[in-house]
């Protein structure tokens, strides 16, 4: 069973409930009870012990190493789209999209098989692609 208390918050009870992970990093949920302070404190906490009797925390989601490169830096984007920027995922998605995930869905190059050299290729790849797109005259 996994620790935890009753917290009041905006005139409501909440379940918080505070947990080890697999990596032991330590956490927190909170659990609306959807039960207003008022007369509800006996119903709260029976609502917690619940709770915590039958919390599993969630297992990290471990990644198949068969999966294409390209594949896994578009789930990437997913993951971390609450947790950046707005501008800045843009131009994470912008980059994935446009050029990472073109170049090695054509290489056809697993996550369990991609090296440095691969991406060391995929950005020479993309410094000529560049390269071209300038005006002739600019280069010289």
């Amino acid at each position: 069973m996994v620790a935890g208390h009753l917290r009041e918050k905006k005139g409501y009870y909440y379940a918080v409930l505070n947990y080890t992970d697999s990596l032991g990093k330590r956490k927190t949920k909170w659990i609306s009870t959807g039960l207003t302070v008022k007369g509800n404190k006996k119903r709260a906490e029976a609502i917690l012990m619940d709770a915590r009797r039958n919390f599993n925390p969630e297992e990290p989601k471990v990644m198949n190493g068969d999966i294409l490169f390209a594949d896994y830096m578009e789930q990437w984007l997913d993951i971390i789209k609450s947790s950046v920027a707005v501008p800045t995922f843009a131009s994470y998605s912008t980059t994935v999209k446009r050029v990472v995930a073109p170049y090695f869905r054509e290489k056809e190059i697993t996550l369990k098989n991609l090296t440095a050299k691969d991406i060391q290729e995929s950005c020479k790849q993309k410094s000529i692609a560049e390269m071209k797109k300038v005006p002739q005259n600019l280069r010289d």
